[in-house]
C-alpha cells in the first residue's frame, strides 16, 4: 500500500462493479477508509471484502442513488461509520438505450433521475456537512484542508451518442454541475472535477458483440480499444488527493483519444 489517501474518508457510489469497484480498490490501496454504496448489496460486501483484504477499512451502503433521501442515507453512513467524509465520488449510473422516437417517458426521467439527480443530490449532502466546517476554518485563517468531489461524465455527454440522447442529456448536465460547484465552493478549498471515461465494462461489452459494428466502435479510439476500469481509476486517484490541490472545474477525459 502507498498512501496519498492516508486515512481520507472517501464515499464511492455505484461501487460494486466495473469503473466504480476499480476506483474503490485503488483508494483502498493508497490507504483510504471507504464508503462502498451500489444498489446491490452482495456486489458492494464482495468489494468491501477485496478492500479489507488489502488493508483498508469499509463500510457497504446500498441505497438506491437518485434521491436526496438517498444521498442522505451515503452521508449518514459515512458519518455514523467514519465521523466525517473528505471525498465523494459521485459514479452510480444506469443505461435505457433507444433512439429518440422509441424512448419511452420512464426510459428517460430513471436516466436522468440517477445520473443527474443523483449527482447533484450526493453534492448536496455532502456540501451541506462541509460548509460550516469549512467556513469556521477560513474564518480562522486555517483553511489548509481540501475537500474533493469528482463526478462522472461520458463522452455521450461531451459529443453525443446515437440512441443515448436520456444518457448524454444526463452526462452533460453533470459538466455544467462540475463547472458550477468549481466556481462556488472554490473559496471554501474544495475541488470539483469529473472524469469522462470510456472503459469496458459489464455495461460496455455488449456494444462489441456483432464484430463489424465492433470494429467501426474502436475504429474511434486514437489507441484503437477500450480501456480498463484498472486503467480508468489511476485519475481518481488524483483528483481525489492532495497532487490534484490546484485542480478544479476540469472535465479530464480518460477515453484512449476518443474525445480529441
Amino acid at each position: 500500500m502507498t498512501s496519498r489517501l492516508q486515512d481520507r474518508i472517501c464515499i464511492i457510489t455505484g461501487a460494486g462493479r466495473g469503473i466504480g469497484r476499480a476506483v474503490a480498490l485503488a483508494f483502498a490501496a493508497e490507504g483510504a477508509r471507504l464508503v462502498i454504496n451500489d444498489v446491490d448489496a452482495s456486489a458492494a460486501k464482495e468489494v468491501a471484502a477485496e478492500a479489507e483484504s488489502i488493508g483498508a477499512r469499509a463500510v457497504i451502503n446500498d441505497a438506491p442513488i437518485g434521491s436526496v433521501q438517498s444521498a442522505e442515507s451515503v452521508l449518514a453512513t459515512a458519518l455514523e461509520t467514519f465521523g466525517d467524509v473528505d471525498v465523494l465520488v459521485n459514479n452510480a449510473g444506469i443505461l435505457r438505450d433507444k433512439m429518440l422516437h422509441t424512448m419511452s417517458e420512464e426510459d428517460f426521467d430513471l436516466v436522468i433521475q440517477v445520473h443527474l439527480k443523483g449527482t447533484w443530490a450526493c453534492g448536496r449532502s455532502v456540501v451541506q456537512h462541509w460548509r460550516p466546517a469549512a467556513k469556521k476554518e477560513k474564518e480562522a485563517g486555517e483553511l489548509t484542508r481540501y475537500r474533493k468531489i469528482v463526478n462522472v461524465t461520458s463522452p455521450s455527454g461531451l459529443i453525443g451518442a446515437v440512441g443515448q440522447s436520456n444518457y448524454a442529456a444526463a452526462k452533460m448536465g453533470i459538466v455544467g454541475l462540475t463547472k458550477t460547484w468549481a466556481k462556488e465552493l472554490g473559496g471554501l478549498q474544495i475541488n470539483v472535477n469529473a472524469v469522462s471515461p470510456t472503459a469496458l465494462t459489464a455495461m460496455t461489452e455488449p456494444l462489441l458483440e456483432d464484430p463489424v459494428a465492433a470494429e467501426k466502435r474502436l475504429a474511434r479510439f486514437a489507441l484503437g480499444r477500450y480501456g480498463s476500469p484498472e486503467e480508468i481509476a489511476p485519475t481518481f486517484v488524483y483528483l481525489a488527493s492532495a497532487d490534484s490541490n490546484y485542480v478544479t472545474g476540469q472535465i479530464v477525459c480518460v477515453d484512449g483519444g476518443l474525445v480529441i
